[in-house]
């Protein structure tokens, strides 16, 4: 039986009560009931890692899972001070990293949280000390083993200061449309892409959203934070779900579930339905890496992640 500490107990109980709070119709939804049979205590895999990679003025952004021909793998973006990379973790008898793959060098040297969806790849790449520049790439990864170098599809975003970076990126496939969210700095704006399938290089800007002028009314609480992380999840059903992970100023994990409503993809809403607070501890934080993956049976697995990939590197796995 797991051991579990007073302070993931309490997290636990809080949690529990908190969803109590949010209404019977909120609670019987399919991700949400999800959602809470998730343990509060991760289960932890170990990686090690002979590759050349630069850790210094950088950190691990993101981690999302990868199932290939029952094959298990782990993929984690990364920054530094001179390059932008993804870097795939293959699980086996002893897992190991397989491939650091570099995206831009500086000063496009800060890829961010990002998210897979079947072997769709959304990953944003900025400027992280201008904060005037990025792109998002769009990567369709057939094999893991042997990962692409040219992206299917690319966003440009340029302008304002920190209006046009992007942090953290999502991504799902919807009516036959690949639907991609950025966030820029602080996750403080979302702006809502569509790609053609049939013609990739087509992207559309759709809508944006700004956090500080959303209708909070109908949300469980008027908390909106800086995500490291979102990622956009679907429960089976035609719902839309967005999922921000980041830590509190405890340095507490926190997820945040959205409701997202579109019309056509003409206008987005935002309305935030459930909360949960994971236990800190010093190995891992939202803060640093984290990402969510939904089965086909619509359990969900939270992911989280060191800092950096060293000789021997921790991922926390939540179910």
């Amino acid at each position: 039986m797991k051991q579990i500490t007073q302070s993931a107990l309490t997290a636990f109980i809080f949690s529990v009560l908190l969803s109590c709070s949010q209404g019977q119709k909120q609670s019987d939804l399919p991700i949400i009931k999800a959602l809470e049979k998730i343990y509060p205590t991760p289960e932890q895999i170990t990686f090690q890692n002979s590759l050349e990679i630069d850790n210094s003025g950088g950190h691990l952004q993101g981690i999302q899972y990868l199932n290939h021909n029952q094959n298990e793998y782990y993929v984690v973006s990364g920054s530094s001070s001179s390059y932008s990379y993804y870097s795939i973790v293959k699980i086996a008898d002893q897992n190991t990293v397989i491939s650091v793959n570099k995206l831009l060098d500086k000063p496009f040297k800060h890829a961010g949280g990002f998210q897979i969806n079947d072997n769709l790849m959304a990953i944003g790449i900025e400027d992280n000390e201008a904060k005037d520049k990025s792109k998002v790439y769009v990567f369709r990864i057939d094999d893991p083993e042997n990962p692409p170098t040219v992206p299917l599809s690319i966003i440009e975003r340029s302008g304002n200061p920190k209006r046009t970076t992007a942090g953290s990126v999502g991504i799902c496939e919807t009516n036959n449309t690949i639907l991609v969210v950025v966030g820029d700095w602080g996750s403080e704006h979302l702006d809502f892409y569509t790609i053609d399938k049939e013609k990739p290089n087509n992207t559309t800007l759709k809508y944006s959203l700004d956090s500080k002028d959303v209708d909070k009314s109908e949300w469980i609480d008027k908390n909106y934070l800086s995500y490291q992380n979102v990622n956009i999840v679907q429960d089976g059903t035609e719902a839309l779900y967005l999922i921000g992970m980041t830590s509190n100023m405890l340095r507490e994990n926190v997820l945040d579930l959205f409701e997202l409503k579109t019309k056509d993809f003409s206008s987005f809403e935002l309305k935030k339905i459930y909360s949960r607070i994971f236990p800190s501890n010093d190995q891992t934080t939202f803060r640093w890496g984290s990402g969510v993956y939904l089965d086909k049976n619509g359990a969900v697995t939270i992911m989280s992640c060191n800092e950096n990939i060293l000789d021997n590197s921790i991922i926390h796995i939540y179910q």
